[in-house]
C-alpha cells in the first residue's frame, strides 16, 4: 500500500514539472531592447571635427573657399592659432590690418554692404581679436581681447534687431547692425588673410563650429 502511494505521489510530482515547463515554453522571455538611442545633441563636438583651413603664401583666400548660403539667428565656433600665424607684413603700416576669421554676410546683400566677422591680427607677440563688421557699407571694427597660441578660443555671434552680441571666452560685446529682424540672411564667410598683403607663407587657423 505504501508502495502504491509512493508511485502515485512520484507520478503527480513528474506531471507538475512537465506542465511548468511547457508554460515556460509557452511565455518566451521579453527580448532586451536593443534600440540604440541618438544622444548626438547631448554629447560634445570631438576633436576631429576641427577643420584645418590653409591659407597658402601669396594668397588671400582660403583654400576651397566656399560661400555657403547662411540664415541662423547665432554662429558659435571654436577656433585654434598655431605658430603659422605668426607673421610680419612687408610693409610695417599693414601689420594692425583686420585679417578675416568667420562669419556671415546680412541683410541679403553682399558682405561688403553688411556683415559680421571675428577678425584677427599679430601684433606685440600675441594674437588680437576683433569685431569686424560692414553696417550698411560702412566698416566697423573693435578689438576684443588677446588669446594664446594653440588654445581653444571660443567664438560666438549673435543676432538681434539693430545688434550683433560678439562673445570671446564669455566675455559679451556688442556691435552696429543695420537689419531689423533677429535672423542672419546671406553667406558664411571662411578665413581670409588681409589686408592690402596676400599671406607671407602658408598659415592655418583649424576651426569647429558648434550648434
Amino acid at each position: 500500500m505504501k508502495l502504491k502511494i509512493y508511485h502515485v505521489l512520484f507520478f503527480v510530482s513528474v506531471l507538475e514539472a512537465c506542465q511548468k515547463q511547457d508554460a515556460t515554453k509557452s511565455t518566451p522571455p521579453t527580448p532586451k531592447d536593443t534600440t540604440k538611442v541618438d544622444t548626438s545633441d547631448t554629447l560634445k563636438t570631438p576633436i576631429d571635427s576641427f577643420i584645418t583651413y590653409r591659407i597658402l603664401k601669396g594668397k588671400n583666400y582660403c583654400e576651397n573657399n566656399s560661400y555657403p548660403l547662411w540664415k541662423h539667428s547665432s554662429l558659435r565656433f571654436v577656433a585654434i592659432f598655431d605658430s603659422s600665424c605668426i607673421y610680419t607684413n612687408v610693409d610695417p603700416a599693414n601689420q594692425a590690418d583686420i585679417n578675416k576669421l568667420y562669419g556671415f554676410s546680412d541683410c541679403t546683400t553682399p558682405h561688403h554692404a553688411n556683415s559680421a566677422r571675428f577678425g584677427w591680427n599679430w601684433i606685440n607677440g600675441a594674437i588680437h581679436i576683433h569685431a569686424y563688421c560692414y553696417v550698411d557699407s560702412v566698416r566697423q571694427y573693435k578689438e576684443l581681447g588677446t588669446v594664446s597660441l594653440n588654445k581653444e578660443v571660443n567664438c560666438s555671434i549673435e543676432t538681434l534687431p539693430g545688434k550683433y552680441v560678439f562673445t570671446l571666452n564669455g566675455k559679451r560685446d556688442t556691435m552696429q547692425r543695420h537689419c531689423t529682424d533677429s535672423i542672419a540672411n546671406g553667406i558664411k564667410l571662411f578665413p581670409y588673410f588681409g589686408g592690402d598683403e596676400p599671406a607671407p607663407h602658408d598659415i592655418q587657423i583649424k576651426i569647429k563650429e558648434l550648434k
